[in-house]
């Protein structure tokens, strides 16, 4: 091979090892950090709720303002809720969709607030109003404070959430 030759190709690989370099660096500096976080959550307020039949008398159109939950374990504080949600009484079933807004604080993250779009469904008592079967998710949207640019999930079960930050 030429001396020309060997100096495109050591060019060549001195280029590609500059790229790989540059690209894990990248990698390094945009690289999330994850937060697992863990509780338990309680009603505190259940809020405002307007019901309206919806097409047949055993579907409800349902609309929750206020709903208030005091977190704790990994998040402590408390959460707002605005949610709307479609009640079956005939199938005892209900889902709902909303805006939550969690202020307080994460472990090992800080202060501020978080706000998550949350999705739930569940069994309901028509005669009762007691849910059962309670599972959601909630996904983040935005933050506030030291928890401003904080993405992740959350899921949530009866009384207990887990989910991670990044």
């Amino acid at each position: 091979m030429s001396l020309r030759g060997r100096f495109r190709i050591a060019g060549l690989v001195a280029i590609a090892a500059l790229a790989a370099a540059a690209i894990a660096a990248h990698g390094a500096a945009g690289a999330s950090t994850s937060t697992p976080v863990s509780g338990t959550f309680t009603v505190t307020d259940p809020g405002t709720t307007t019901c309206a039949t919806n097409g047949a008398p055993f579907i409800l159109r349902c609309e929750t303002t206020g709903f208030t939950i005091e977190y704790s374990g990994s998040l402590t504080g408390t959460s707002i809720i605005d949610f709307g949600g479609i009640i079956n009484c005939k199938t005892s079933t209900g889902v709902a969709v909303g805006t939550e807004t969690f202020t307080g604080s994460v472990a090992g993250v800080g202060s501020g607030s978080l706000t998550w779009k949350k999705t739930a469904i569940s069994g309901i008592d028509c005669a009762t109003g007691e849910l059962f079967d309670f599972s959601g998710r909630g996904d983040i949207t935005a933050g506030t404070g030291d928890l401003a640019g904080l993405n992740g999930t959350l899921e949530f079960g009866p009384d207990i959430y887990s989910g991670e930050l990044h």
